[in-house]
């Protein structure tokens, strides 16, 4: 038996990560992926001209490990840049699109806050920090940066990346690079201006937003082409065996023997698998919330919308009273999206916000967004393309207190050597962030 013979369950991106460096550093390892395809929730589809992400929609490239990564993959000729345009985001307000400040010229400006709020804003390095663990986001940001900026700025920041409520998402767990700046400089602003430095020996290089020629799935079927021991269409049924000697059973048949294992499938999945004995602790990773969220793709021809389109797209803040999180403007972000003389928008709904709206049959969605979008976008036609995706526990939730959680899966993973837990409810929910922990986690392999 080679001594680190590995076991990887799911072919999202930590596991393909995982796999990918493991392989490359000549340790054994096998994939298995209950699907036929690679990726866990990312899914390009293409139609008719028409190109739909299924889950993540684009890729922001920061971080000199994850760029190093691309460049192992000899995926740099297929990597396409967000059209410059992309760069101006917007908030709705008032039903209005008022354009997010990209800079201080534009805050000082614009339209989207009070004068007051302004001034609230310029005194933030004024303000003492606070060490509290259970502090959650919008605790933390209206304490150091006012009301009128968590409604209007984190409220719909929150509900694009994570589906979730600033009330309910720990602050240390869900951003904790800003939790870090309040730390190290006592203030979010004097972090921003003088973290430079340190950000760049932590590795980081100039934000590129990105995805690749045929959509964002490119990434997890390349690194799936160049892992070779992959199972696809086994559904892993159970762990047996002890530590240092643990077998996989699948519906076509056991594997083994294996002295790591790693479970990268959803935490709400780890339950369904028959786990070795003293893993009766592992009942917690039910409690782990995922807000159900559905992605509404619709097509108009390109003289049906009154909106210039020029942008990322636009958020919703919750006290606008709205039926939708936000839309990307997907046509725009990149080429290719959309047939000639047409627009491709993308609109999210539910949410912590909203979960009940999310499970809507598809028709009555697509009349509610379409009315939405009518209005704030100036829409006389109707769509020539509809798609709608349901993702019924779509993105892990970082509570407060979620250090319990990451506590307990450090106990179990103890208690049962070799075994390791990764995904998304751990390290973070971005592309990039499970690209680093895969690549954390097969460091620990190979030094182990």
């Amino acid at each position: 038996m080679s001594k680190h013979k590995t076991a990887i369950i799911g072919a999202g991106i930590t596991g393909l990560t995982t796999a990918f460096y493991l392989q490359k550093n000549g340790i054994e390892n096998s994939l298995f992926e209950k699907r036929s395809d690679p990726g866990g929730s990312i899914k390009t589809v293409n139609s008719n001209g028409w190109q739909v992400e299924y889950g993540p929609n684009t890729i922001l490239l920061k971080d000199a490990k994850v760029a190093d990564f691309l460049k192992d993959l000899n995926l740099e000729s297929e990597l396409v840049e967000a059209n410059p345009e992309a760069k101006k985001r917007y908030i709705l307000k008032n039903n209005s699109l008022e354009a997010a400040p990209a800079g201080l010229t534009d805050a000082v400006s614009t339209s989207l806050f009070s004068l007051k709020a302004k001034l609230r804003v310029l005194g933030e390095p004024f303000i003492s920090k606070k060490s509290d663990s259970m502090e959650t986001v919008a605790d933390f940001v209206t304490r150091r940066l006012g009301r009128e900026f968590l409604d209007y700025a984190i409220n719909p920041f929150v509900a694009g990346i994570f589906a979730g409520s600033p009330e309910k998402l720990s602050m240390q767990h869900a951003f904790p690079q800003m939790k870090e700046m309040e730390e190290d400089y006592g203030s979010l602003i004097v972090g921003a201006l003088a973290g430079a430095k340190k950000r760049k020996a932590q590795g980081r290089v100039p934000r590129r937003l990105i995805s690749f020629q045929n959509g964002i799935q490119k990434l997890p079927k390349t690194i799936s082409a160049n892992v070779t021991n992959s199972y696809f269409n086994h559904f892993v049924k159970g762990i047996s065996g002890k530590p240092g000697n643990w077998i996989v059973k699948t519906n076509l048949g056991e594997y083994g023997s294996f002295k790591d294992v790693i479970l990268n499938i959803p935490a709400y999945k780890i339950n369904e698998i028959d786990l070795p004995a003293g893993s009766h602790e592992s009942r917690f990773f039910d409690d782990i919330v995922y807000p159900p969220v559905s992605v509404v793709a619709l097509g108009y021809k390109r003289d049906h919308v009154g909106h210039p389109l020029d942008g990322f797209g636009f958020l919703v803040p919750e006290v606008e009273q709205r039926n939708i999180l936000g839309t990307l403007f997907s046509s725009t972000l990149f080429e290719k999206r959309a047939p000639h003389n047409h627009v491709l928008l993308t609109t999210f709904t539910g949410g912590m916000r909203q979960p009940k709206l999310a499970g809507l049959e598809s028709e009555k969605l697509f009349e509610l967004v379409q009315k939405e979008l009518s209005e704030i976008l100036d829409i006389d036609g109707a769509p020539v393309y509809r798609e709608h995706i349901y993702w019924p526990q779509a993105i892990p939730q970082y509570l407060p207190g979620y250090e319990e959680v990451l506590e307990k899966i450090e106990s179990l993973e103890s208690k049962l050597p070799g075994i390791h837990f990764a995904g998304n409810y751990r390290g973070g929910i971005s592309v990039p962030d499970c690209i680093k922990s895969g690549m954390s986690l097969s460091e620990n392999i190979i030094n182990s």
